[in-house]
């Protein structure tokens, strides 16, 4: 069901396109924020897909679109390694040089850092209301 109401068959196939954007989603989810990521693909990403969809590429909403997803991948470089067999698609690696969410040194409970145990503790009671309240309602 076309954007003017009119159905009409179509055959989009770009198999280049789909191994890029699998392996660009890949190490997306090394180097770009959590929160970030959500709310692109949460609000940005379905009306992007629609308005080109509906060909509005060229509108206001269309330039508004476009000025923003180069914001949420200013921070996103790298490489990633995939292998392609019998029609499948599999990511083997990927990495960034300059770009990286993970620290090992931060991450670890090992290494003495400004990190608490004990800081965890009001976060956990925080996070835990709306769960007790949820799992109440099964006690009964």
């Amino acid at each position: 069901n076309r954007f003017i109401g009119i159905k009409s068959r179509g055959c989009y196939e770009t198999p280049g396109g789909t191994i890029l954007r699998a392996a660009h989603i890949d190490l997306e989810g090394l180097v770009l924020d959590r929160e970030v990521r959500a709310y692109r693909d949460e609000h940005i990403t379905p009306v992007f897909g629609k308005m080109m969809y509906n060909g509005l590429y060229f509108s206001p909403e269309g330039d508004l679109l476009t000025k923003m997803v180069p914001l949420t991948q200013t921070n996103v470089n790298g490489s990633v390694r995939v292998k392609l067999y019998k029609g499948s698609l599999t990511m083997e690696g990927r990495w960034s040089e300059t770009e990286t969410l993970y620290d090992m040194e931060q991450s670890s409970m090992d290494v003495q850092g400004d990190f608490e145990p004990i800081d965890s503790d009001g976060f956990i009671k925080i996070q835990s209301i709306r769960l007790k309240k949820w799992g109440a309602k099964f006690q009964n």
